[in-house]
């Protein structure tokens, strides 16, 4: 049996412009074919039907849009039917010869209409900043005004004065064009402002601009005296109802509300900033020497410039008051941003940055004045457990009861952070003994703690160190490394109460092993001591690049929203003895032997090399590749000719190599690194702040730091799904990111609804194992070249999920079965 074929698909659009067309030329043709009285009552009734119509129109729009876009709707219904009472107010008295106040009351009729018009494009523009809205409508008053006062000392007068019409009528004449002058501009400012519906905001834009023409066709007929019926006046009007009507008849229900509209590009904004003085000034012009030429300016020049100064005076204020307020919403972002990059936002407490910070300090202080400082490492025992069996949500709850615990221990002279997951770690300086604070903590944790009604118990495993002589305050040694290696010794101590049977506390040693005793034969035994022991990592390291045996493997870069891939992150790995090292401890091993350049120049090589041969399969798509880079290396003044010629050498574009440093750097890098970051920006190279939000950075800094993109640190991005707080955090490094031009990537990405909410927000790429885990280009080669979404549909529209999906979908290592 043969299926019916499909039912064609309506399409409003067309049909209402087929019918406004039809409409246009029956209403328009008929008052053109008949003579006299019957033509221009023809003409008249036309006009008065077609205003009426596209009021309809607009009154559909409205009942079918919510909320801002209803208001907008309803205030151009006003505006069509004001015109269209105006018009028959007129219709009567130009046909019936009545007394001039049923004239008087069309008027009305008709100015109404660019009021009510205004109002109506004021609503249905996206929201912008809080003054957006009356600057918009001051710039489209002095635009007016000045226009006004350009056209009457530019020959109107005149042309007044030699036609003899009452200065009153010439006047009200002259309203229309001046009123219709604030309202294309005001549609114009909106246009350039926003890219939501263009088609809509076209036909809007195209019927103001013929309502704008027909009424200055028309002051100028009326000033001189030859005004009539069948000119082009009467077509711009139908034109302009007509286009008004297809704007509301294309309006569906229940249409998506409008979002935030999105700052202007530099270029664009300068252009409307100065778009009101350009007409302001040549009026200004125009009057001053029509003022020299004649005896002096007459009442409607001086009420015209007296409108004008007013309403630059507001212009200007209202100008002082938004730069106020972008200075003060710049100032709570960057106290936003301070808080963020130091503190936990889960718990609340220091994170690793700021504890690092204060440890360095305190070192430092120690080296002067002699006073002890020591570090104890805390990781939960029994954790996991309660995250598997009871979820995320009551991991989370968990986490805060314990860091309020731990609080309550300590002194306020203490620092306590969440080094992250289920890692905590406390500084004690002014002579307390660590051990003995230790001690206290896991003493207050042996009482459970109410999680949801339940109580959990946990345990701790705890590790001490302290400065020990020689060695942290070593001259010549920088803090951070000091700082980085004591807590590092407590790392190795709480590693060693794990080993030991978890639940006490150890005090580093020279002579404590490094978790327990590696058997040649036991894969696991050999990678603890590869993690923890480290002697002899740095120059295995530099062996292992000299044979080659550090590869590169790429992880994609998504879009959330068209799900397709936009760039890939090189990453290095390293096996060793058959053993896979993980990055965390290779690469401060290869900055300890000086390796970071030979690495930098290994990953840019293989990645360049990889990138080649995809653009060569892609054809007509350029994809990226971003590589991380030492901020010493920033340093090096002959880095960008070296990148230059790795690119030339495999037919690249600078644009499609980034490369990445953590915001954390951008304090500690080199003198001549902002000078090194900018030729390759010149060169165009993009530049990109890694861990965005974990470095202490003002906005000054990274405002003199030459990067086009950030990477949000993945502890911000860990709890978005379920976690209001967290959600505001993230929404106020998006916003900042976006003032300052800044693209931006969410990395960590590893649930559903951490991918639905980033996309909600406006996240422009995101990076994470939910998404694509990383990969050999082996592997990723048939789906880079197949240049199509990698994420489902039902990902690229899911709703807000707590529940953690499946990950690595589409991309698995190559040593996990598929």
């Amino acid at each position: 049996m043969t299926a019916p074929p499909p039912a064609p698909t309506r399409r409003p659009g067309a049909t209402a412009a087929a019918g406004a067309a039809a409409a246009l030329v029956v209403l328009g043709g008929l008052g053109l074919a008949l003579d006299g009285d019957a033509g221009r009552l023809a003409a008249d009734l036309g006009l008065f039907l077609l205003a009426a119509v596209a009021g309809l129109c607009c009154l559909r729009a409205a009942r079918r849009s919510r909320a801002r876009a209803r208001r907008g709707w309803t205030a151009l219904t006003v505006a069509c039917w004001s015109w269209a009472a105006g018009q028959a107010v007129w219709t009567v008295h130009e046909n019936l010869g009545t007394t001039a106040s049923p004239a008087l009351a069309a008027e009305v009729g008709f100015l109404a209409f660019p009021v009510a018009a205004l109002v109506g494009l004021a609503r249905l523009a996206p929201p912008g900043a809080r003054m957006a809205t009356p600057r918009r409508l001051l710039d489209a008053l002095v635009i007016g005004s000045a226009i006004g006062l350009a056209a009457w000392v530019g020959g109107l007068d005149t042309l007044v004065a030699r036609s003899g019409t009452a200065l009153p009528d010439a006047a009200a004449a002259l309203a229309y064009p001046i009123a219709d002058a604030v309202l294309l501009t005001a549609a114009v400012l909106t246009v350039a402002q926003t890219r939501d519906t263009p088609l809509r905001w076209g036909l809007l834009g195209g019927a103001v601009l013929a309502m704008t023409v027909s009424d200055t066709v028309f002051a100028y007929q009326v000033a001189a005296g030859a005004y009539a019926n069948g000119t082009v006046a009467g077509w711009g009007w139908r034109i302009a109802f007509c286009l008004l009507a297809i704007a509301g008849a294309l309006v569906q229900r229940d249409s998506t509300p409008f979002t935030t509209a999105a700052p202007l590009p530099r270029e664009a904004g300068r252009a409307a900033l100065l778009l009101p003085y350009v007409p302001l000034t040549a009026a200004v012009v125009l009057a001053a020497l029509d003022s020299l030429a004649d005896a002096g300016p007459d009442a409607v020049e001086v009420a015209l410039v007296v409108v004008l100064v007013l309403l630059v005076l507001a212009r200007q204020y209202v100008t002082v008051r938004d730069n106020q307020e972008l200075t003060r919403a710049v100032q709570e972002r960057e106290v936003q941003l301070h808080h963020l990059a130091f503190h936990d936002p889960l718990t609340g407490l220091a994170n690793r940055a700021l504890f690092l910070d204060r440890l360095e300090h305190a070192l430092e202080r120690a080296e002067r004045s002699g006073q002890s400082v020591s570090v104890a490492f805390l990781d939960l025992d029994g954790f996991k457990s309660v995250n598997d069996t009871l979820g995320h949500a009551a991991g989370d709850a968990l986490l805060t009861g314990v860091a309020t615990r731990l609080r309550g221990e300590l002194r306020g002279s203490d620092t306590l952070a969440r080094l992250g997951g289920d890692e905590f770690a406390v500084l004690v300086e002014q002579g307390d003994d660590a051990t003995v604070v230790a001690r206290r903590l896991l003493a207050a944790l042996g009482t459970p703690i109410h999680v949801d009604g339940r109580s959990v118990e946990v345990g701790a495993s705890i590790g001490v160190a302290g400065v020990e002589a020689g060695q942290d305050t070593s001259p010549g040694t920088r803090a951070a490394t000091r700082a980085a290696t004591l807590l590092h010794r407590a790392d190795l101590a709480m590693y060693a109460v794990k080993a030991s049977g978890k639940g006490d506390v150890a005090a580093h040693s020279p002579e404590l092993p490094a978790g327990r005793r590696a058997d040649p034969a036991d894969p696991v035994a050999r990678r603890g001591t590869l993690r923890r022991g480290r002697p002899g990592l740095p120059a295995a390291f530099a062996a292992a690049l000299q044979r080659h045996e550090v590869h590169a493997i790429y992880q994609p870069v998504v879009d959330p929203v068209s799900g397709r891939i936009s760039a890939l992150e090189v990453l290095a790995r390293w096996t060793h003895d058959g053993i896979a090292v993980p990055p965390s401890d290779f690469v401060p091993a290869c900055a300890e032997a000086g390796l970071s350049g030979q690495l930098t120049a290994l990953m840019l090589e293989q990645g360049c090399a990889q990138l080649a041969a995809w653009t060569a399969g892609l054809a007509h798509r350029r994809l990226r590749i971003a590589v991380n880079v030492d901020p010493t290396e920033f340093g090096d003044e002959g880095l960008p000719e070296r990148i230059a010629g790795v690119l030339r050498r495999h037919g690249l574009s600078p644009g499609q190599l980034a490369l990445e440093m953590t915001e954390t750097a951008v304090n500690n890098r080199p003198g001549s690194a902002v000078d090194v970051m900018r030729r390759l920006r010149a060169l165009g190279v993009r530049v990109a702040l890694d861990d965005f939000g974990t470095g202490y950075s003002t906005l000054s800094r990274l405002a003199r730091t030459p990067a086009d993109t950030v990477k949000i640190d993945r502890s911000f991005v860990a709890h978005i799904d379920h976690d209001e707080q967290q959600r505001w955090f993230l929404r106020g490094m998006l916003d900042l990111a976006r003032h300052l031009g800044l693209r931006t990537v969410a990395e960590g990405v590893e649930r559903a609804g951490q991918l639905h909410e980033l996309r909600r927000q406006g996240c422009d790429l995101v990076q994470g194992y939910f998404v694509a885990r990383p990969a050999t280009g082996a592997r990723l080669t048939p789906a880079v070249l197949a240049d199509l979404p990698v994420l489902p549909p039902h990902l690229r529209g899911i709703r807000a999920s707590d529940q953690p999906l499946g990950a690595g979908r589409w991309f698995r290592p190559a040593s996990e079965p598929g």
